[in-house]
């Protein structure tokens, strides 16, 4: 039953997705408009991944989400937490894969969303792109979402963190927010099953980046992420 309720699941997610999108980037919506239905696409699927796939969510620590936008440290290990993100952190532009831009759809979404696209392995060029986008887009009132391994990682596995999310919180004067979760353990990394359980987020405090050095910022999250993976 897992096996054909994840296809249902991932049939009507990619449908969804192609419809909503297509309806978000038609030209004469307003910004508030498009993110209403950004919201609408996470609530469909957090509702199909409840009653077709037996998956839920809570979520812990709302009360430490600071009024300033700020930059936010995520781990990532699923799709799922897309959809809990903007949800509850929206407008938001977050930093993704440049590789999708080649796909029209994702290219759209990519412009008209204010994400920040990033090339891998490119180093100091990149960097400064996500320190230059993400003041834009900080001043503009998103909140700007990292997830500072880079890539997806396997549930309960980590890795070092770039330094692009933290030097732009300091030069912007930014706190950093974490948020942690075990999504992975239910929806794989790279996998398309998904299974019945509860999924924990938590949001940590936000924590002030000025006096700190970019490692300190770093590892202050990433220590925090890792402790509060649930299992």
């Amino acid at each position: 039953m897992v096996y054909f309720r994840s296809i249902a699941y991932t049939t009507l997610m990619i449908f969804g997705f192609l419809v909503l999108a297509s309806l978000a980037l038609v030209p004469f919506l307003g910004h508030k408009q498009r993110w209403d239905i950004a919201k609408y696409w996470a609530e469909i699927n957090i509702w199909l991944s409840k009653h077709l796939c037996g998956l839920t969510y809570e979520i812990k620590g709302l009360e430490n989400t600071p009024k300033e936008k700020c930059v936010i440290f995520v781990k990532h290990s699923s799709v799922y937490e897309i959809f809990i993100l903007l949800k509850y952190f929206s407008p938001s532009s977050w930093v993704g894969k440049y590789e999708l831009m080649y796909v029209p759809i994702f290219r759209g979404v990519f412009k008209k969303f204010k994400l920040i696209p990033v090339k891998r392995g490119r180093g100091a060029s990149e960097v400064e792109k996500v320190r230059a986008m993400g003041k834009e887009r900080l001043n503009s009132g998103n909140w700007i979402i990292i997830f500072p391994e880079g890539t997806r990682m396997p549930y309960n596995k980590s890795k070092r963190y770039g330094l692009s999310g933290s030097i732009l919180a300091k030069e912007t004067g930014s706190m950093v927010l974490p948020i942690s979760h075990n999504a992975g353990k239910y929806w794989k990394r790279r996998g398309w099953l998904k299974y019945p359980g509860k999924i924990c987020f938590i949001v940590g405090k936000p924590y002030e980046t000025s006096g700190l050095e970019l490692d300190e910022i770093n590892n202050i999250a990433k220590k925090w992420i890792d402790l509060n993976v649930k299992h």
